[in-house]
């Protein structure tokens, strides 16, 4: 997840020029590539380099299939959370020591403002991104997987009727010093979240949870492995993402996806240092197809694409991201939670 800190996250408002892109009309439609052509050049590349934020069983996962279809191509996977992982990127390029040839992260400042820079190149050669479902997707990124906002809870800790529910179940009293809470100051998605509980309930349901005097946590990887020790009952805001691989090898630990909702989104992108462009664009045109949707999707996340089996389904209510927004009005969240 991404680790913006308050200060950066109220300083990139004016880096979000996503929006700001020519209009697709008015831009020269891109050549096609054609997939074979594109699968020898990349064979004579023979490797890649993929930065990448996904569960890394899923991304290994993702791999091994590339693989069966194309064993040429080595691909060496960089696994970081996307606040340093698209730090690391960042720094790479700013210093014009590019490594990665893929980004996919669930940072969409950075890859705003690293596509104003020029890091970025365009996908629409693609055939799979021109056939993307054009809301999730820009010239230089496509959006590979949607990971609503979970509760996460120990089994062995909370039980019956005293498995939560619903958003507002979460302020019961008897949780007080019991809970942990994802840093919302530290992820675009987690700043959304706190906004989308403000909008959907009033700033009384803020203060109800800051008084339950919840653990912070920078994120929800340690959020939810201290959860799974018994440290704590149950965190939040989390993705099924993040728990998957704990519940997998056995863990006390199941999920609940309420509605309303938001999340997080993975994002993919190319960076236009790489080396091995002809095996980069192959192997994102792999992930945005059926067969590596249904890798990065399985029991973790919706995908752009429908009908992609062991896919997620986004929960009733579900609200994309508004970062702009979540920008201007990260105060408004920040005091009520007593978050300094």
């Amino acid at each position: 997840m991404a680790t913006l800190n308050r200060r950066d996250f109220l300083a990139a408002s004016a880096g979000i020029a996503a929006g700001a892109l020519v209009p697709a009309a008015l831009r020269a439609q891109p050549k096609t590539l054609n997939l074979d052509d594109l699968a020898a050049k990349a064979a004579a590349e023979g490797e890649i380099t993929y930065y990448a934020s996904t569960n890394p069983e899923l991304s290994k996962r993702l791999v091994t299939l590339f693989n069966a279809k194309y064993p040429d191509i080595k691909v060496n996977i960089v696994r970081l959370a996307s606040g340093p992982l698209g730090r690391r990127f960042a720094a790479e390029m700013e210093a014009g020591n590019a490594v990665a040839d893929i980004l996919q992260l669930g940072d969409p400042l950075l890859l705003a403002e690293g596509y104003e820079k020029g890091w970025f190149a365009s996908l629409e050669d693609l055939p799979a991104h021109q056939a993307w479902p054009a809301d999730y997707k820009e010239p230089y990124l496509a959006v590979v997987s949607l990971f609503p906002h979970t509760i996460t809870y120990n089994t062995n800790l909370v039980k019956g009727a005293d498995i939560p529910t619903s958003w507002e179940s979460i302020l019961d009293p008897k949780w007080r010093g019991r809970v942990i809470m994802a840093d919302v100051r530290n992820s675009p998605s987690l700043m959304e979240w706190a906004l989308h509980m403000l909008d959907t309930y009033g700033v009384d349901y803020l203060h109800k949870l800051a008084a339950l005097q919840p653990r912070i946590v920078a994120s929800t990887l340690p959020g939810t492995q201290m959860v799974a020790a018994g440290e704590a009952a149950m965190v939040f805001p989390n993705l099924r993402m993040v728990s998957y691989s704990l519940i997998a090898k056995g863990a006390p630990l199941d999920d609940v996806t309420p509605s309303p909702n938001s999340g997080l989104e993975s994002m993919l992108a190319i960076s236009t240092k790489s080396k091995r462009p002809n095996a980069a664009r192959l192997f994102s045109s792999f992930i945005l197809s059926q067969a590596g949707q249904e890798v990065l999707s399985k029991d973790t996340a919706a995908s752009p694409l429908p009908n992609i089996p062991g896919a997620l389904a986004l929960p009733q209510g579900f609200r994309r991201a508004h970062f702009k927004e979540a920008l201007a009005r990260a105060d408004e969240v920040v005091k009520p939670l007593g978050l300094k």
